[in-house]
């Protein structure tokens, strides 16, 4: 269906109205000669009203009445509408609403950029929170972890009295081997096999030893009477000379074993005596015979003689003696005395495993432990405590930091395996060496022969 518009009187009636006058004011004036008889508005020849004669005089009066009125009314409303309306009300009206939402809109944005600031500042402080926390957490380093730094203070101190003890003791071989002036074997085997039994009866002799039989091997003054004196004056000290477990492989560190730095000290410490008088048993029982130094004189006529031949054979044999001995100098360099630096430290981890602390002193040997005492704790004893276990408890930092630790120690610990193997290869090289000797001699021999037969 249709929809039924409804009739706009109104609008259709104004329309006629302005028509209307428009139609009124458009019509052309009518010319001055064409006057009207008074008569025409007169009844009976006399005008009844003004107002009769106003309307009814549409020629010469309405007309020109209606357009001036018409357009003082427009020319009225056209300044109202531009200087009353417009400039007077409108406009400032519009300004000032300009203005004020300007403002408005200003004053809003300002609180939004306030919101936006103070997001931006609760964020950071967050964030400033959030890292001091972290920092606090991460930076608040855990009692395990300083024992571990405390007990590695001299540890590179006592590495390096280990390499100095080892170097010393291979002097001392060496020099024992070839006879050098002021030792003991320099006159010989006589010499040298001497001293050491006298060593034997007055420190490590038992006479229990062969059946108790050992009163005159033992006897100090060696008149054929036992006594008054006989045997070691220590028990403790019975055959350390030849008991390689009691005298270098148990104790963690040698006491008063110090060569370097033997402070206070004018004859040898017991360890040493002991260390030195197993060395001489394990290494070079039986020293070489000294030739006269004539002998070793070059001769005109040949270009090396025989005795200089045995010589060089002494200084070989000394020379593959000096790798079997390395290892063992090694083991005593690193049970030597090191720096006495971590010393509380070690001890205090000893005695949270539940030794005393004099205990704990005489296991560590000496108040400056080793590095093998050191290196002992730090690799096995450390892991034997349950408060290690418990304080992994922690802050995943210290956690990993514990765990760097561990592999800096491990790493120590694979290079003095790799040192070990490096003194194992050189000792089975020597061990070939001496395997071929034989056969190098009997090519040597049939060398020398082949060459007197073409002579």
């Amino acid at each position: 269906m249709k929809k039924i518009r409804k009739p706009r009187f109104l609008l259709v009636a104004g329309s006629l109205l302005v028509l209307g006058l428009l139609a009124v004011i458009t019509l052309p004036p009518r010319p001055a000669s064409a006057a009207f008889s008074p008569c025409e508005f007169c009844v009976d020849g006399v005008v009844e009203t003004e107002l009769e004669q106003w309307i009814t005089d549409y020629i010469g009066g309405t007309y020109w009445r209606m357009s001036r009125h018409i357009r003082s009314e427009m020319v009225a409303q056209k300044v109202w509408m531009v200087s009353v309306f417009w400039e007077d009300n409108l406009l400032p009206a519009l300004m000032l609403m300009a203005n004020q939402l300007t403002a408005v809109a200003t004053q809003q944005m300002q609180i939004v950029g306030a919101f936006m600031d103070a997001k931006q500042q609760l964020e950071t402080q967050q964030t400033l929170q959030r890292i001091a926390a972290r920092t606090h957490k991460d930076y608040h380093t855990t009692v395990g972890l300083c024992e571990i730094a405390s007990s590695l203070k001299s540890l590179a101190g006592s590495d390096r009295n280990t390499e100095m003890h080892a170097l010393m003791l291979s002097q001392r071989s060496q020099d024992r081997l070839l006879g050098a002036v002021n030792t003991a074997a320099s006159l010989g085997e006589h010499g040298d096999k001497g001293n050491r039994l006298k060593q034997y009866r007055e420190k490590f002799c038992d006479p229990r030893d062969n059946n108790n039989g050992l009163n005159f091997l033992c006897d100090w003054d060696q008149d054929g009477i036992p006594g008054p004196v006989v045997g070691g004056g220590d028990p403790m000290r019975f055959n350390k000379d030849i008991d390689f477990r009691r005298t270098v492989d148990t104790p963690w560190t040698l006491a008063q074993f110090d060569m370097i730095y033997p402070i206070g000290r004018v004859n040898l410490s017991d360890s040493e005596e002991e260390i030195f008088a197993l060395a001489s048993n394990l290494y070079g029982n039986e020293v070489f015979l000294r030739p006269p130094n004539v002998e070793l004189r070059s001769l005109p006529t040949e270009r090396i003689t025989n005795m200089q031949k045995v010589y060089l054979d002494m200084r070989a044999v000394a020379a593959k003696l000096a790798v079997a001995e390395n290892s063992f100098n090694e083991i005593v360099g690193q049970k030597a005395e090191g720096l006495t630096g971590a010393f509380p430290y070690l001890r205090e981890m000893l005695v949270e495993l539940g030794l005393g602390p004099g205990e704990a002193t005489e296991l560590l040997g000496s108040e400056a432990p080793s590095y093998n005492a050191a290196m002992e704790i730090l690799t096995k004893k450390v892991y034997q405590n349950p408060d290690f276990y418990t304080n992994l408890y922690d802050t995943p930092a210290n956690v990993a930091r514990k765990k760097v630790a561990m592999q800096a120690i491990g790493l120590m610990q694979k290079f003095d395996l790799f040192k070990s193997h490096l003194r194992a290869e050189a000792s089975l090289s020597v061990i070939l060496e001496l395997a071929v000797v034989d056969l190098q001699n009997e090519i040597e021999n049939e060398i020398n022969q082949a060459v007197g037969e073409g002579d």
